[in-house]
């Protein structure tokens, strides 16, 4: 046999063998456990992150069929089992923070406070605001707050603020706006835009929430719980171990029936 009949030969055998033992199962489970301990680190790492919402990892068992007229004589046709790791967000609460601050403001229940970036309306849980030097209503990165005027919140004057429980904003006794809170019909529509900022996928309109609870001089901690990520994390990198060392012996086992093969073809 040539050495190039030999190489052709040898592929074909090593195709043959991968697809029968369900090595793409395996490394489709490696990529699904990395991108859950992604997703996991990314929640430990936003623990202090202000209205940060946590994303819940959960395995998706996909079935691929493989149709290769180039691979031997009976495996045309070989369905193998694939692994993905999907995400969602969690919205539920979390704890809130007495900081005495008139200007923090943490909502209860689903909603979310309305702010205008450069690419157009965003919506956030991060309630720590403060006035710039034009009296304007700011979010902690500098975007405007709207109200439910539809223009952003200018709080001119130098009365007290106090904001109510129905988000109304007052200055000096005088309801000068109305924070603009508002909800989404499906939240599972909802994307996140760096840690703190979300937008809708299609683009939909969120409408006003009306029963509005907004605690004044509290703001929302992130929903991370610590310690039970902690232990998912070391979970998973023990299957991750795990799910390797299968991958390296299957691979070990694989080549060693390829060159026994060839060897006696």
């Amino acid at each position: 046999m040539c050495g190039g009949c030999r190489r052709r030969c040898f592929f074909e055998i090593w195709k043959e063998e991968k697809l029968n033992s369900g090595i793409y199962t395996a490394y489709s489970g490696l990529k699904a456990h990395s991108d859950a301990l992604e997703i996991t680190a990314n929640n430990l790492a936003n623990l202090n992150t202000t209205g940060f919402k946590s994303d819940k990892s959960f395995n998706i068992l996909l079935r691929d069929e493989i149709k290769d007229s180039g691979f031997p004589e009976g495996i045309g046709e070989t369905v193998n089992r694939s692994i993905r790791t999907d995400r969602r967000i969690d919205y539920s609460d979390g704890a809130i923070l007495s900081t005495g601050r008139n200007l923090d403001v943490a909502i209860r229940g689903d909603g979310f406070l309305t702010v205008q970036t450069p690419r157009g309306e965003r919506y956030t849980r991060n309630g720590n605001m403060h006035l710039d030097s034009n009296s304007m209503l700011r979010t902690a990165d500098g975007n405007p707050i709207i109200g439910v005027s539809g223009r952003p919140i200018t709080l001119a004057g130098d009365g007290e603020i106090h904001i109510a429980d129905n988000g109304a904003i007052y200055r000096d006794g005088v309801e000068v706006d109305r924070l603009r809170v508002v909800k989404f019909q499906d939240n599972s529509q909802i994307e996140k835009e760096g840690e703190s900022l979300f937008f809708s996928r299609d683009g939909g309109t969120p409408t006003l929430r009306t029963d509005t609870v907004v605690r004044s001089g509290y703001l929302e901690q992130a929903n991370v719980n610590a310690v039970k990520s902690m232990v998912e994390m070391i979970s998973l990198l023990r299957q991750f171990e795990s799910i390797q060392r299968s991958v390296t012996h299957e691979m070990n086992d694989m080549n060693a029936k390829v060159i026994d093969r060839l060897g006696r073809s």
